[in-house]
């Protein structure tokens, strides 16, 4: 009898202690050893059934080595420990970290299976605990190295699959416990996580082995629920996303190549784009232009791009150093810079992204035929301009990747991209003498109209369309029909409207770059005299995030200068000079050396203006000859600034003919200060013919004193010939 209660003492000191090996826990009730013990006629007293509560818990991996140390381990005795977590131990939450499931398994008959000796995981001695520590602990790592394919689990009964609730629970409940059926009476089961998000799980958590039912710590009765706390080691995750740019700015004719971008700013939003919450605050790109959004939890999100330093919406920026954000990383419906965590979670390295953003297109536009300082023009000139016009390198769709989302992509081709010219009051849009010239970058190509682009010509305006390949039948009716009406906002709203199409192979090729123009717009004849002319282009397009649109401009300018004819007065004193009608002049351009031969008359010309003519030689000057009316006046109207000549051709009766031309000049305000105050041309009276004899002798004689009643005289010289 010492013998069986020597026995029976050991068996409750092992039934009564938790034994835990790197983690998992061997919980033994109270076992029948070997058939030592026996009990005739026994009355059962263990429970049939019990329920087993699982209580997911996790811990940051930042402290992995806190929970190695054996005393900060939970001691899983099948009793509840949740208000013994440090405060390094946390319920998991499945809102935040992704779905987690368990399968429970009874897995008693592979055990007695596998282990033939009928000892099972109960039918040892307190002596030999380590052997019974080491089945659970070969159990525990063939289940987790071979999944459900392991030979504890292959063939074992399911009881049940279940996903942890919100507080990181999970019950089943009625689970099989005592059975007088089974070899050691008991049944061992394996709970085991076979469902783990990805990403936010460093470690999935190992497999508890257990025996059912359990005697309680004090070993005065059986647990009718027990619990376990299997641990994972956790993190939250977070997004890298790589800013780069490029610029329009063509080096030897080729197209920038994409580099980092620092000092971009991002806003991380959680929620369906346009209407998301903001995530944290404000984050800028590095010198590798990335930035990192951390500590990431379930769900939607995406990135919006902010105003900063290196990156503008402002299509009329002052420094073209600074990039167009994206279309697609704006705070729309539009945004495509999205990623999702869902409750499966995500692989770490698929949390990374990229985006491109190009320089904003711009154009220029330049006379390049006006004269001097102030490019002034005469009436009825063509104003050759040039303009330049970038070609965005995104022309056929932005670039951005998001590996969350699996696929490097672009957005769409611009749908509208063209330039509107408006000569303003002054200056008008000849079709016929537009001489409309399109070139590539390095000038070698010509672009052909109606492959390469489309010129619709509205009331003294004109667009130039590029968006003519692979658009759709039913854009193309709304723009011939606009292009009929010849009305100017029926033709902008036309060309804003179109959402199909792209560019030409030809300007697509010039992404990047620039295409050349040249043109010409007529100067009217009515134009004011110091007045700007000027010249409207318009560049417009459609990156996906709306109409964008620019103005440059450029002008000419147009200038006059008026005369009076008069004597040179008494004796050429200039006192009581007359105005002279009739005298006759012609001018030359002392720029160009040729002569003004007058106007050329409008419905001879071209342009419908008229225009001024050039000889090469003064006696050829038939049309362009000026003539004093009879308060002496003359003009010249619609000039360029430069220095003129005046050469007088016929006298007015009774005068000499100029010995000298007489040098002049034109330019700004030379109109208004010579109408106050005229440019005096003068001439002198023919004098008589030489005396002889005693009148010549007479006239010394008397010299002295008609010197002396000069004033008086040439007041009544006046007075004759006022009243003449």
């Amino acid at each position: 009898m010492d013998l069986k209660k020597n026995y029976i003492g050991k068996a409750l000191f092992v039934g009564g202690v938790s034994l835990t090996l790197c983690g998992q826990a061997l919980m033994l009730s109270t076992p029948v050893m070997n058939n030592i013990v026996s009990v005739a006629h026994a009355d059962q007293v263990a429970p049939t059934t019990t329920n087993i509560e699982i209580h997911k818990t996790m811990y940051d991996k930042a402290d992995a080595n806190f929970f190695e140390q054996e005393q900060n381990k939970i001691k899983n005795d099948g009793t509840q420990k949740d208000s013994t977590f440090n405060n390094k131990l946390f319920h998991y939450n499945p809102t935040t970290m992704g779905k987690v499931e368990f399968t429970l398994y009874d897995i008693t008959d592979q055990i007695n299976k596998v282990y033939a000796d009928g000892k099972g995981l109960t039918g040892f001695t307190a002596g030999q605990s380590k052997e019974a520590q080491g089945r659970v602990a070969e159990i525990s790592k063939d289940i987790d190295a071979n999944g459900a394919k392991s030979k504890f689990l292959t063939g074992a009964t399911v009881v049940g699959t279940k996903a942890i609730d919100g507080s990181g629970n999970v019950r089943f409940e009625n689970v099989k416990a005592y059975d007088a059926s089974k070899p050691q009476k008991y049944h061992y089961y394996a709970a085991v996580e076979t469902k783990t998000p990805k990403g936010f799980v460093v470690a999935k958590a190992k497999p508890i082995v257990f025996v059912n039912p359990y005697t309680n710590p004090n070993g005065d009765g059986f647990l009718s629920t027990t619990y376990l706390y299997p641990k994972n080691n956790t993190q939250k995750l977070h997004f890298d996303l790589t800013k780069f740019a490029i610029w329009n700015k063509p080096k030897n004719s080729q197209p920038e190549e994409k580099k980092e971008l620092e000092g971009a700013k991002f806003q991380l939003y959680r929620g369906k784009p346009g209407s998301g919450t903001k995530v944290g605050g404000v984050l800028t790109t590095d010198k590798n232009g990335k930035v990192t959004a951390d500590n990431l939890i379930m769900g939607d999100y995406y990135f919006v791009e902010l105003e900063s330093s290196v990156a503008t919406d402002n299509p009329e920026a002052t420094t073209q150093a600074k990039v167009s954000i994206s279309p697609i990383a704006k705070n729309d419906k539009n945004n495509k810079l999205t990623f999702s965590i869902g409750e499966n979670g995500i692989e770490p390295n698929k949390l990374q992204g990229s985006l491109v953003d190009y320089g904003s297109p711009t154009i220029t536009k330049e006379l390049t035929n006006g004269v001097g300082e102030h490019k002034s023009l005469h009436i009825g000139d063509l104003a050759h301009f040039k303009s330049r016009v970038d070609v965005p390198a995104n022309i056929m769709g932005s670039d951005w990747k998001v590996d969350a989302t699996g696929q490097e992509a672009k957005s769409l081709p611009y749908s509208v991209f063209y330039t509107r010219d408006i000569p303003q009051l002054h200056l008008k849009d000849v079709p016929a003498e537009r001489h409309l010239v399109i070139k590539t970058s390095d000038n070698k190509t010509t672009l052909k109209e109606g492959t390469d682009y489309q010129v619709i010509t509205g009331k003294n305006q004109w667009f130039v369309n590029y968006v003519v390949k692979g658009v759709s039948a039913e854009d193309k009716a709304k723009l011939d029909a606009a292009a009929k009406t010849g009305d100017n906002d029926k033709i902008k709203a036309a060309i804003n409207s179109v959402k199909s199409g792209s560019v030409s192979d030809t300007v697509a090729k010039e992404a990047g770059k620039h295409l050349n123009y040249d043109y010409d717009e007529v100067v009217m004849t009515d134009s004011p005299m110091d007045t700007d002319i000027v010249n409207d282009i318009y560049l417009i397009w459609d990156d996906g995030s709306g109409l964008r649109e620019i103005k440059r401009t450029d002008k000419t300018i147009t200038y006059g200068v008026h005369f009076v004819k008069e004597s040179s007065g008494f004796m050429g004193t200039g006192i009581a000079a007359q105005k002279l009608q009739g005298a006759k002049f012609v001018v030359q351009d002392k720029r160009t050396g040729k002569w003004f031969n007058g106007w050329k008359d409008a419905k001879s010309t071209t342009t419908g203006k008229k225009q001024a003519q050039w000889v090469d030689n003064y006696k050829d000057v038939k049309e362009g000859v000026l003539t004093s009316d009879k308060d002496g006046k003359f003009s010249l109207q619609g000039f360029t600034e430069g220095d003129y000549k005046l050469r007088e051709i016929k006298a007015p009766t009774g005068y000499q003919l100029m010995e000298e031309t007489q040098d002049f000049q034109i330019g700004p305000n030379t109109d208004k200060k010579t109408l106050a105050t005229p440019i005096v041309v003068k001439n002198n009276e023919k004098t008589t013919m030489p005396l002889t004899g005693s009148q010549q002798l007479l006239l010394e004689v008397v010299g002295g004193v008609l010197t002396v009643t000069v004033l008086g005289g040439a007041g009544y010289w006046a007075y004759k010939k006022k009243n003449a």
